[in-house]
């Protein structure tokens, strides 16, 4: 690998590490899967970089292949539910706490609503933005984000 792609890719790294590892957290549910998930995104980042036409579109396709990268874990684990307790728990107080929490929260939702919660708001992308992530309609987005809104209130309201 040459050096300027050496350093294009530390840089990406860099940049989108601790993203990629939160978006592998919330949507496996498991610590170590999510690193194992994290790591083959950049792998994948790393061989098919040079076929990304846009850079300005470098979040969205990291995010995407993170995703799946993701479900292709699960199909592996014939789709079993993997338990929550096996999220890192921290002993932190305050917002932090409150934010473990909401993670837990959405980590019980079904992958679906999951990854349109974790674009939305985690990630920041427009509604219109994740149906071209995604390849649904922007209508399913809309549902899906409502959908998940009412389940993590009643997670929530239950903790």
């Amino acid at each position: 690998m040459s050096q300027k792609k050496e350093k294009e890719f530390e840089k990406i790294y860099s940049e989108y590490k601790d993203t990629v590892f939160g978006i592998c957290v919330i949507y496996l549910k498991d610590y170590h899967l999510a690193e194992d998930a994290a790591q083959e995104t950049f792998i994948k980042v790393l061989k098919k970089h040079s076929s990304l036409r846009d850079k300005t579109k470098l979040k969205a396709w990291i995010t995407k292949i993170a995703i799946n990268v993701c479900r292709n874990k699960l199909l592996r684990k014939s789709r079993k539910e993997i338990p929550s307790e096996n999220l890192p728990q921290k002993q932190v107080s305050g917002k932090y706490e409150e934010k473990l929490s909401v993670k837990d929260a959405v980590s019980r939702l079904k992958p679906e609503l999951r990854e349109a919660v974790i674009l939305f708001y985690y990630q920041d992308f427009t509604q219109a933005e994740i149906s071209r992530i995604l390849k649904i309609p922007p209508t399913t987005v809309a549902y899906r984000i409502r959908t998940a809104k009412a389940q993590l209130k009643t997670i929530l309201e239950e903790d």
